[in-house]
């Protein structure tokens, strides 16, 4: 039996075990499974298109608009949690998000996951990043078609696929944007949603990086930073925190310890000791956008 198993681990293949352990997920296997979910979605729900989200990107988006209502949002909690219990009371309000694209050389659509979401609402209103969306809002914009894009989809913990049907409304320079997606009766796990933390306090992220799905992380609030455009009169507001998260993760939510959200990821600025060669890195400010930038496009 010994010498079996050594062969088989010589081999690189892993011997089946009898029983799975419950902390291990196989999300990757979830999202190929996302490809077949979507091909039937966009067959039954000619709305979920990408081309028909563009068309509607004029009329149907909101600048600076509300998209509903503060009572829509579920209130803060107060109890504090452990590390381990906010990951379970908040995993589910973690999407993964996706495209749909026509892949030419094995004439198919097929599901890829580029970033990360968050639901707000159990009807299906969710947060992700403008730079996420930023293409779909140029092109309807613009009236330009890309032939192979399907459309975009969040998927959840579970791996159930929901397609975003419209951009309800963006901000591109605090780069966020609310969506909706067709949750076809399916009632989202929504987070309670937070304030605004000061620096020192606790905050935990849950992304999904680069294939990492699921990927969570613990860190403080850094720094509070607001820029504003004199000319303009616009203002740049951001959170940085130490949680650690990287490429996918845009649009991921992040919690503070009793499990609210109050920021969702953005970007990261690395810091190099020779910036014109991008050598000797020396640190990276991880960049959240604020959750109350979300609460105002919600009215009282």
């Amino acid at each position: 039996m010994a010498a079996s198993v050594a062969v088989v681990s010589l081999l690189g293949i892993s011997p089946v075990h009898g029983e799975v352990n419950k902390h291990f997920t196989d999300i990757p296997e979830k999202l190929t499974h996302a490809t077949a979910q979507m091909r039937e979605i966009l067959k039954e729900n000619p709305d979920a298109h990408v081309d028909s989200i563009e068309a509607r990107i004029l009329t149907d988006m909101s600048i600076d608009g509300p998209v509903g209502k503060l009572s829509d949002l579920k209130g803060a909690s107060k109890k504090k949690l452990s590390a381990e219990q906010v990951f379970e009371k908040c995993h589910r309000s973690s999407l993964v998000f996706g495209k749909m694209e026509h892949v030419p050389y094995i004439k198919a659509d097929s599901a890829y996951s580029n970033a990360s979401a968050v639901v707000l609402t159990p009807d299906g209103v969710c947060a992700t990043n403008f730079h996420v969306v930023a293409d779909m809002v140029l092109r309807g914009a613009m009236n330009h078609k890309v032939g192979t894009d399907r459309g975009r989809f969040v998927m959840d913990y579970d791996g159930n696929c929901y397609p975003v049907t419209d951009v309800l409304t963006i901000d591109p320079l605090n780069d966020f944007a609310i969506i909706k997606v067709d949750t076809k009766g399916t009632k989202l796990t929504a987070p309670t949603i937070g304030d605004d933390l000061p620096q020192g306090a606790t905050v935990y992220c849950l992304s999904h990086p680069s294939g990492a799905y699921y990927h969570f992380t613990e860190g403080i609030v850094s720094n509070n930073t607001r820029k504003t455009d004199p000319r303009k009169g616009s203002t740049k507001y951001i959170t940085e925190i130490t949680a650690d998260y990287g490429v996918g993760a845009s649009g991921g939510p992040i919690f503070d310890e009793c499990g609210n959200l109050v920021a969702i990821v953005s970007s990261t600025f690395s810091l190099y000791g020779n910036p014109q060669q991008y050598r000797n890195f020396q640190m990276s400010y991880k960049q959240t956008v604020p959750v109350f930038l979300i609460k105002e496009r919600f009215t009282k």
